[in-house]
């Protein structure tokens, strides 16, 4: 989980709409928040991943559903209310299910809050700082599945170490004398691959910038390139993933 902007309420929910909307869901229950007007903003303000556990939402739900912060059963007030909705993959959503965060417990909003101050990681599994982050992981989402996200966190954990023990050693044949302009293209390349894979729009984000910015052979690779000085190209990426990580 990532801290996330929620993106300018659409003009689609204007005061009319909402009401007319919010009487609809009230008469009919039917789901009247399933609108391109609204899922096209969320999925844009989440860069197409699911707001709590980052899956790429079109590729592994091939869909996105609209989650209710405050469930619409229980809140049907807020049903589309622009500050309740959140864009989830249906693992997400129906693990969180009919949670009442009123009732059972306060969670984490990332819209509303940082999750690097409630939650961090220990082999690849969610840990909890605060009581927010225990209740957001375990009791209203389980963020710790461990087929569908605690695998996957170890896979792209892993692939980044292994690119980074590559890199390692293209960089110290470099420094032997092996300087060829292929060699060190090879290299900025792959270490900005690497950056791009931390970044805000990238699936599991979170994981892939605390792995590799915690890494000791990125640290060596990071202090090589800038001592050789060509590190201020890569700064800017460097300081977005920094942003995401939730410490290893």
């Amino acid at each position: 989980m990532i801290k996330l902007t929620r993106a300018q309420k659409p003009d689609f929910l204007d005061e009319e709409t909402v009401q007319e909307l919010t009487d609809k869901y009230a008469e009919t229950r039917q789901s009247v928040w399933n609108k391109k007007q609204i899922k096209a903003p969320l999925l844009a303000s989440s860069s197409d991943k699911c707001a709590y556990c980052e899956v790429n939402i079109a590729e592994e739900s091939k869909y996105m559903e609209v989650e209710h912060f405050r469930h619409k059963d229980e809140f049907p007030e807020m049903v589309v209310e622009w500050e309740n909705l959140l864009p989830s993959c249906k693992r997400c959503n129906g693990r969180k299910g009919t949670y009442n965060v009123e009732t059972d417990g306060m969670i984490l909003n990332p819209y509303d809050a940082d999750p690097s101050a409630h939650m961090f990681f220990k082999d690849y599994r969610l840990r909890w700082r605060t009581e927010l982050g225990r209740r957001t992981i375990i009791d209203a989402l389980y963020l710790n599945d461990s087929q569908k996200l605690v695998g996957v966190r170890l896979k792209v954990g892993e692939a980044i170490c292994e690119a980074l023990e590559g890199l390692r050693a293209d960089l110290e044949e470099y420094q032997q004398g092996n300087q060829t302009a292929r060699k060190w293209a090879k290299i900025k390349r792959g270490v900005e691959r690497l950056l791009r894979e931390a970044q805000p729009s990238a699936a599991f984000s979170a994981v892939a910038a605390t792995v590799l910015l915690s890494d000791p052979d990125y640290v060596w690779i990071r202090d090589t390139l800038e001592a050789y000085d060509e590190w201020a190209d890569l700064e800017e990426l460097e300081e977005n993933a920094r942003t995401l990580m939730l410490d290893f």
